[in-house]
């Protein structure tokens, strides 16, 4: 099953997740990660959404570009047949020898140099746009050729870019689970310490005592740390880790939330300068 794109209500629900006590921080990091890779899932739609539109656009462009020139062609081919037609009168004028009336000789040469001169346009005009094909040609290949490289220079940062993020949020999660072992074990030690250290003030025995049986001089100690352990180790591990990573998580969020809003812009800009809803494009994409 496909990997859902982000949308605003997960955004939503990460934020209502954030401020849960009941979430674990590692349930809070997996969820965060998955978040990136939905959003990748947006920035690839956008990427994909970008150039099918400018490659559509640029398509259209030419279609048009060319429809205009194949009338002007058909126009042209009229006009030649037409010319075709004038130089079979003339030659049939002559078929028979030279007139001897001189303005019946007069018309015929001025429509043989008019002739001349309509076929010397039209072959210029031929020309003309053959070369002016040739340059719709080639500028479209131009065009297309920037297009796949526009796509291809950003489909490299842009897989890199998430992996990135993907790495940073794994080192962010190790770090903050080695803080955490260390200040869970300073707190699960150090409040049967202060415990024994308490009562032994007001006379029982503890480390500030010395006998010779070394478990009931700390059994304060002992016992406290046995409780810690049972009953509250997980809820301080819990609460240390909540404490460490809420400011990064939020910080993450939040630029999530930034990446989002931008990607939101990109996303109509194009439907704007296209001319094309995202959900248009996406329906025919189903459909391909």
């Amino acid at each position: 099953m496909p990997i859902p794109s982000l949308s605003e209500k997960d955004l939503e629900a990460y934020r209502n997740d954030l401020s849960n006590p009941e979430k674990s921080t590692g349930e809070l990091f997996i969820k965060l990660n998955g978040l990136y890779q939905r959003f990748a899932i947006n920035e690839q739609l956008l990427a994909d959404f970008e150039y099918v539109s400018a490659l559509n656009s640029l398509e259209s462009s030419y279609a048009s570009k060319k429809e205009y020139f194949n009338k002007e062609i058909i126009e042209l081919k009229r006009q030649f047949k037409q010319l075709d037609n004038r130089i079979v009168a003339a030659e049939q004028k002559l078929r028979h020898g030279i007139p001897e009336d001189l303005l019946v000789m007069d018309k015929i040469i001025a429509e043989q140099e008019s002739i001349v001169e309509d076929q010397e346009k039209l072959n210029n005009a031929e020309a003309h746009i053959v070369e002016q094909v040739r340059k719709i040609d080639i500028e479209h290949g131009k065009e297309l050729q920037k297009l796949e490289q526009q796509q291809n220079n950003r489909e490299t940062p842009f897989k890199s870019k998430f992996s990135a993020f993907n790495e940073q949020i794994k080192h962010a999660e190790k770090g903050i689970t080695l803080k955490v072992s260390g200040f869970s074990l300073l707190a699960i030690i150090g409040i049967p310490l202060i415990i024994d250290l308490f009562f032994g003030m007001i006379g029982l025995p503890t480390f500030s005592k010395s006998t010779n049986n070394i478990i009931f001089n700390h059994y304060l100690f002992l016992i406290s740390l046995i409780l810690m352990e049972i009953f509250f180790a997980d809820k301080i591990r819990n609460r240390i880790s909540l404490m460490l990573s809420i400011s990064y998580l939020k910080d993450s969020l939040s630029t999530l939330d930034h990446l989002f809003s931008e990607n939101e812009k990109q996303i109509a800009r194009v439907e704007a300068e296209h001319r094309i809803p995202l959900a248009e494009f996406i329906k025919r994409s189903e459909v391909l």
